[in-house]
């Protein structure tokens, strides 16, 4: 472990951690995250804390929260002169390189306007190898960039698996090069639009059956279905794809010198809580999953390791894996110490769930932003109306009970009200309303926070379960 290892960071977009072979969906295709899997130590409880793109890939870049990095919605722009993650390795002596979705450049326009834009070399935050595009969808027909050459170019085929074969051939050149490596590989997929994986892997789940997780309502089980069958395809595209980068680094002789990190943006819903897509609280939306294999890393192959790891904790861990310096900017703290086995978890650890403004999803099923405390065991929620979700996901762990206002676990409650503030209070967070925000920072011209509710969102659980109440009265009652 004396010599710096190279390092291989994989992230996909909207990639839930439940959707995977190891994780035991029984709908997943994941033969080779699965073997990577039992080759690497798994965070069981990784989360995305503000579970959104452009926030994560800010916090990812930066090691600091949203608040601070500015981009808590999405397409605002990062300040291109922050301390990040490429600039931090290669002052420690790496080559960078970053391949795929970018989605840091922003559109100060509010309307997307710099999607397909040239991203300027100064916006690429140093890293030395860039071949990549601001946000792209259509992931047949993607575009990209190199360094600073202004000619759009397009990848070949299905862009995850183009950006892949490009990732492979930067290990095979950089394999017995002087410096290490970081090279950081970003899919668009599994994110909607969901049923245009290649058609080889959309036959594997043409009307193949489902099996759904219980907290969706029976309303909308078909619906997910079919949305999941799209999903998964891609999963299974994007499962080929990792092989072409581990045969790489296989065949270039680094396995034994080099981490291997693979992880997601953020999850989405697929209806779970009868909601869609992501910036939600619940487990669906913000635990993705995060593996990481380093063969020189004793007792690393095969270990689970409960840690609420979240997005601007990446960093630190990363750099104190390598033993180089943390920036004093950043804001995450460094797992390291846990992966290398020196420290264990209490279960008492938490990550923070944050998110400072309403837009989007949230303004559509009538939510308001939030902020929480994600633990071993319990998710803890409150908005401006005070507190607002408390899940014991160890004796419900599909969170259909909400037990905020239980009296029984008030003292649970107040605990972890307490430890939130304390964690707040430490970010210098004061928990305004959401608006003043936008208003504060110039973004109230964003077409994303102009949505309106169609309906107030309705604990479908708590509908559920006051109905089953009435039923069994009824029944009784004759």
């Amino acid at each position: 472990m004396n010599e710096k290892p190279n390092i291989v960071f994989v992230f996909a977009d909207e990639w839930p951690a439940h959707a995977t072979g190891y994780a035991g969906d029984p709908n997943c295709e994941t033969p080779v995250l699965d073997r990577l899997a039992a080759e690497s130590v798994n965070v069981t409880h990784a989360v995305s804390g503000c579970p959104v793109c452009c926030p994560y890939r800010a916090s990812l870049m930066t090691g600091q929260y949203p608040l601070t990095h500015g981009v808590y919605i999405n397409d605002v722009e990062l300040d291109p002169n922050c301390v990040s993650i490429a600039r931090a390795f290669g002052e420690g002596g790496y080559c960078t390189a970053y391949i795929g979705k970018w989605h840091l450049y922003g559109s100060p326009d509010g309307q997307y306007g710099r999607r397909y834009a040239v991203v300027p070399r100064d916006y690429q935050l140093g890293f030395d190898y860039w071949k990549g595009f601001e946000c792209c969808h259509d992931y047949n027909d993607s575009p990209y960039f190199f360094n600073d050459d202004p000619t759009p170019r397009k990848w070949e085929g299905y862009d995850a698996l183009a950006q892949s074969r490009d990732a492979a051939q930067y290990i095979r050149d950089h394999a017995n090069g002087e410096k290490p490596f970081m090279l950081m590989l970003s899919w668009g997929p599994p994110h909607f639009p969901l049923h245009t994986a290649p058609d080889e892997y959309r036959q594997r789940y043409e009307g193949r059956e489902i099996r759904l997780r219980p907290n969706v309502p029976p309303a909308l089980r078909e619906t997910a279905a079919e949305e999941l069958r799209g999903c998964y395809a891609h999963i299974a595209a994007l499962d080929d794809g990792l092989r072409l980068v581990l045969d790489a680094i296989r065949e270039a002789g680094i396995e034994q010198n080099t981490m291997v990190v693979f992880t997601s943006d953020h999850g989405d819903m697929f209806r779970s809580q009868g909601v869609e897509t992501k910036l939600y609280p619940w487990d669906e939306s913000v635990r993705v999953p995060f593996l990481l294999r380093w063969p020189g890393l004793p007792g690393a192959a095969g270990r689970n390791l409960a840690l609420p790891l979240d997005a601007p904790d990446i960093m630190p861990t990363l750099l104190g894996l390598c033993g180089l310096p943390v920036p004093k900017t950043v804001e995450g703290r460094d797992w390291s110490p846990f992966f290398r086995g020196e420290a264990q978890p209490t279960g008492e650890e938490a990550a923070l769930l944050t998110m400072p403004a309403e837009f989007t999803w949230l303004l559509i099923t009538g939510m308001k932003a939030y902020r929480g405390l994600f633990t071993n065991r319990y998710t803890y929620v409150r908005n401006t109306d005070g507190p607002w979700l408390l899940y014991d996901r160890k004796a419900d762990p599909y969170q259909m009970r909400n037990l905020a206002s239980d009296p029984a676990h008030a003292p649970v409650r107040a605990r972890l009200e307490a430890e939130l503030q304390q964690r707040l209070d430490r970010q210098g967070d004061e928990f305004l309303d959401g608006r003043r925000y936008l208003e504060r920072d110039g973004l109230t011209h964003y077409g994303e926070v102009k949505y309106e509710a169609s309906q107030p969102w309705v604990d479908p659980w708590q509908c559920h379960r006051a109905e089953a109440a009435c039923f069994e009265k009824e029944k009784s009652e004759r």
